[in-house]
């Protein structure tokens, strides 16, 4: 067909090269926007190792509080390797550290001066010793015996004293109880030493009567008729 005035229309240009420039920036953009969001992430996957980043004060937190603890222990150690260890108890002061017969001798305050102790080994069956030693002696009681043990005592002060009076003892059994001196005769019996002066030694036997399954085991108790204290002997 002809235009206005007779002339022919121009041919229609084609724009099919915009069209392609679009599509390339589309395309750019999306390949941007990927590859940002992979940055994205690998950031965010390398500063959050272990859920906790370097110098965060959690971690710094913790490390304080165990440096304080290991410095606790430390001072506990060292309060425990500075400590000394209890004394043992004196020699003959208890039961469970008694003085030895024979050997040890115990000091016992008198009414004058001071007296010297010594206990000597158990005579553990003195039954038929004692039966003929007077006629009147009991029998032991069946499940029970007679047990003999010297005694030697010296005294150092002034005027005298008797020995039998200023001196107790007694026979403890392992399983804590006392048996009292037994009231029999005996040949060289402690109660028939006399008197004695400042340097006096003197000895004697008492007696005791316990239970069949007390022997071979316990201590004496000896005591001072004015003293407060008791010693301890192993019989032996």
């Amino acid at each position: 067909m002809g235009g206005p005035g007779g002339h022919p229309e121009p041919p229609q240009k084609k724009r099919t090269w915009i069209w392609f420039v679009v599509g390339c920036g589309v395309l750019l953009l999306i390949g941007l926007l990927g590859l940002g969001g992979c940055v994205a992430l690998v950031a965010s996957s390398g500063s959050s190792d272990d859920g906790v980043r370097a110098g965060d004060p959690v971690t710094t937190a913790t490390a304080v509080e165990d440096a304080e603890a290991e410095e606790a222990v430390e001072e506990d150690v060292a309060e425990e390797d500075t400590s000394e260890p209890a004394p043992a108890p004196e020699v003959g002061t208890s039961r469970d550290n008694p003085a030895q017969p024979v050997t040890d001798a115990i000091a016992i305050e008198t009414s004058g001066g001071t007296m010297s102790v010594t206990l000597g080994n158990v005579t553990w069956d003195a039954n038929s010793a004692i039966a003929e030693a007077n006629m009147f002696n009991e029998e032991a009681p069946e499940g029970q015996v007679y047990i003999t043990v010297p005694v030697t005592v010296q005294y150092t002060g002034p005027e005298s004293i008797t020995p039998w009076i200023e001196l107790y003892i007694s026979y403890v059994a392992e399983d804590g109880r006392s048996y009292d001196e037994a009231s029999v005769v005996l040949e060289g019996d402690f109660m028939d030493v006399g008197d004695l002066y400042d340097g006096g030694t003197a000895e004697g036997t008492m007696a005791f009567l316990i239970p069949e399954e007390a022997v071979g085991s316990g201590t004496f108790s000896v005591e001072g008729f004015l003293t407060s204290g008791t010693y301890f002997v192993a019989a032996v």
